[in-house]
């Protein structure tokens, strides 16, 4: 640690003699770079705003699309659910015993397994627009220039 603050304190007097003054970073830090990156050399005034409203937008451009993503993944999800669920009762209904008496197959069991594979039909179709819906909106963030992990909420997100 010695050699350290020695080395140091030779290289600010070697800076001192060459004429070169020392860099110091004065306000908050977080204001000056709110994606983490704090540099000694300062951009041009005319860019340095335009610079940090870009990053802010695109920010919001990938909260808007992740948030949008997750929404889709959520109800596709939720979809696949109810979808095991009627797949259940439709095999649960194919297995039963029938019913005893005087009709034997009554012709709401009929009528129930039909509105089952309609239910399940109509799911596919919903689930079938949703996937592509969530495909095109994947595509649509990276074309916008953001990555695979901001869009999919995972990695380092702002």
């Amino acid at each position: 640690m010695a050699d350290v603050a020695r080395r140091e304190a030779e290289r600010r007097l070697e800076l001192e003699r060459q004429g070169v003054s020392a860099k110091v970073i004065e306000g908050d830090p977080a204001q000056m770079a709110p994606s983490g990156n704090i540099s000694t050399s300062s951009p041009s005034p005319r860019f340095a705003g335009r610079e940090r409203d870009n990053k802010e937008e695109n920010r919001g451009s990938a909260r808007k699309y992740r948030t949008a993503i997750q929404k889709l993944d959520r109800e596709i999800r939720s979809l696949e659910d109810r979808l095991g669920t009627i797949r259940e009762r439709m095999q649960a209904e194919r297995w039963a015993l029938p019913k005893s008496g005087r009709s034997g197959r009554s012709s709401s069991q009929a009528n129930s397994r039909e509105q089952l594979q309609w239910q399940a039909r109509d799911i596919e179709l919903k689930l079938k627009r949703l996937r592509q819906e969530r495909a095109a909106l994947y595509d649509e963030g990276r074309r916008s220039g953001l990555l695979p992990g901001e869009l999919d909420g995972k990695g380092q997100m702002p």
